[in-house]
């Protein structure tokens, strides 16, 4: 009885193992037909174009330049061309008008107060010199320079008034700001992943980094063409802002001479009186210096303002040319960094289902 019970537990015991080992062969070969979805080059393609937003077209319009304000003209009192022309027509005193007389005789206390410079360059002047003291890039005669604020004081009202005048409205309080921005740096370092999810299956792997490469190339070249537009746009504005300078400098140094020119006349019609008129000449002589010294201080003035308002229209052009690359660098490289994210993103994802289909979970 003893052996008979032996037998029957070891042939139930070997039954049990057979009909283990057929379930367990069974769930591994249904495992092998079943190895789950198949990833396709394709797919994973439009899953990174539908994933990955294109970047924006680059916006980099010119910005309207507006013209600095430097206007300005020269006013001379119509008194004064009608004292001119009454010295010029008469031959004695007695030939001049109330006014011409009154000027005349201001001119005689102005010729004993002013600085002996300014009397002995005026005895000989000539239409040369007036020419050359109202032309502002040349220098005044040394010892005049030195007087010049002692010969003004000493020029009374009723002169004063009726020497030209270059007026003007524009002020010269123009500042410009440069405004720095640091770019966004932004590094294709790739995504740092799992050490352990690096183990997937290669082919799987190798067709989510195709397709990531292909992305994140085709938004690199999106992101260098706008780059290189924006410097190109960048340098065309810094040269044209460079000559825009230039031509306004030229616009106010032909100025400058139109308005010498319009107060030469004035100065040369006192000097050709003072030719005709022998009794007044020395003052008529002072007259037509004191004309152009106050000619040429006028336009040293307004040439002064003006170039200052210039100066600063073309810091204030470049300051913001400058500050549109920076703005539009930083945008064009954030919009960069935001698709290279969600590349990062999907790359990553794919990877993880990658490896969670290689260990078999």
């Amino acid at each position: 009885m003893k052996t008979n019970f032996n037998n029957s537990w070891r042939r139930a015991a070997f039954f049990a193992f057979l009909i283990l080992t057929s379930v367990t062969l069974y769930n591994c070969s249904d495992d092998d037909d079943n190895p789950g979805p198949v990833i396709t080059g394709e797919e994973v393609k439009k899953e990174f174009e539908e994933g990955v937003e294109e970047m924006p077209e680059l916006e980099d319009e010119d910005p309207t330049v507006t013209e600095p304000d430097v206007e300005a003209e020269v006013a001379t009192p119509e008194a004064t061309t009608t004292a001119a022309a009454d010295f010029k027509a008469a031959t004695s005193t007695d030939d001049l008008s109330a006014e011409s007389k009154a000027i005349y005789n201001s001119l005689q206390t102005t010729n004993a107060n002013v600085p002996q410079s300014a009397k002995t360059v005026a005895s000989t002047l000539t239409e040369d010199q007036i020419a050359g003291m109202l032309d502002i890039d040349q220098d005044l005669p040394s010892d005049v320079q030195a007087d010049v604020d002692a010969i003004i004081a000493a020029i009374p009202a009723d002169i004063m008034a009726l020497l030209p005048e270059i007026t003007f409205d524009f002020g010269t309080s123009a500042t410009a700001s440069v405004y720095g921005k640091d770019g966004i740096q932004v590094l294709n370092v790739g995504v740092e992943l799992d050490p352990v999810a690096q183990v997937v299956d290669a082919p799987c792997e190798d067709i989510y980094r195709e397709a990531y490469d292909e992305i994140i190339a085709t938004r690199q070249a999106t992101r260098d063409d706008q780059l290189a537009t924006i410097l190109a746009n960048f340098n065309r504005r810094m040269e044209a802002a460079g000559t825009r300078y230039t031509t306004r400098i030229a616009e106010i140094d032909g100025d400058a001479d139109a308005f010498a020119a319009e107060i030469e006349i004035v100065a040369d019609e006192f000097l050709a009186a003072a030719a005709g008129l022998d009794v007044a000449e020395e003052e008529l002589k002072l007259m037509a210096f004191l004309v152009a010294l106050e000619g040429r201080m006028e336009i040293q003035t307004w040439y002064d303002a003006a170039e200052t308002v210039i100066n600063a229209a073309k810091t204030t052009e470049e300051a913001a040319t400058q500050t549109r690359k920076d703005e539009k660098d930083a945008a064009v490289t954030a919009n960069y960094q935001i698709a290279k994210e969600d590349a990062d993103a999907i790359l990553a994802d794919g990877l993880a289902n990658c490896h969670n289909q290689g260990s078999g979970s």
